[in-house]
């Protein structure tokens, strides 16, 4: 990554922590500075523009410029959105509350054993989704491919699991039906912790506000709430 492009994702960290945690893991592929704002695109399931900044002015200046690269924007802050509807209209848009570790570490106090899940539980994973509207058995994949996950065994069944996002958030955390009120959940994320910070990375996640289990669990773990970001996909075609 270009120096002035590290020193502008560097001025304030915990803004810009799930751009900085993307393209630690997939490439830079273009990107357009102005004074201290920066639009810059990656892919992952899609092409993705992430709007770094707050500058009004500059964020604005740069959509006007390369709002037309791609139609999906990466977690996005509330006021931004305005600015990205200057051109076009939105297909659909995705809120999720942001929640960042603190520091303490965890110990290791899991009742479950505990497996990594490999690609080949993608499609059936996908099938016990909630979002699938803005996911898909191929990011899937690449999710599991690359990065760590948990998943709990019953009876040769995958019962519950999670596994962390393309900008190394953890997520799709879920436990069938007939299999909660174990503890599973917590254990699963109990281990994705410990993961993250035996490679002394960032431990936060995004969850969807009517998510108020998750919201629960992730309290009780000592997260604290940063803010409100949204996954935004504009329709296709338009100016």
């Amino acid at each position: 990554m270009k120096p002035k492009l590290t020193n502008i994702l560097n001025l304030n960290p915990q803004a810009t922590l799930a751009t900085r945690g993307f393209f630690a893991n997939y490439p830079v592929e273009q990107f357009y500075i102005k004074n201290k704002s920066a639009l810059i695109f990656g892919t992952s399931d899609h092409l993705w523009a992430h709007l770094v900044g707050t500058s009004e002015a500059d964020i604005a200046f740069l959509l006007s410029k390369h709002h037309a690269k791609t139609p999906y924007y990466y977690s996005v802050e509330e006021w931004m959105i305005p600015l990205i509807q200057k051109h076009g209209e939105i297909d659909w848009k995705m809120s999720t509350k942001r929640y960042i570790l603190n520091d303490k570490l965890l110990k290791n106090t899991s009742r479950s054993e505990l497996i990594p899940i490999d690609e080949s539980y993608a499609a059936y994973i996908y099938q016990h989704s909630d979002y699938k509207d803005f996911t898909s058995i191929e990011y899937i994949e690449d999710r599991l491919a690359r990065d760590i996950s948990a998943g709990i065994i019953v009876d040769n069944k995958l019962v519950a699991w999670g596994f962390a996002h393309d900008d190394g958030a953890l997520g799709f955390l879920h436990v069938l039906p007939e299999h909660r009120k174990k503890g599973y959940g917590m254990d699963i994320v109990r281990s994705l912790i410990r993961m993250r910070q035996d490679e002394n990375k960032s431990v936060f996640c995004n969850i969807v506000p009517e998510n108020t289990a998750s919201i629960y669990l992730v309290n009780k773990l000592n997260f604290v709430f940063d803010r409100l970001v949204y996954w935004v996909k504009m329709k296709e075609g338009d100016e």
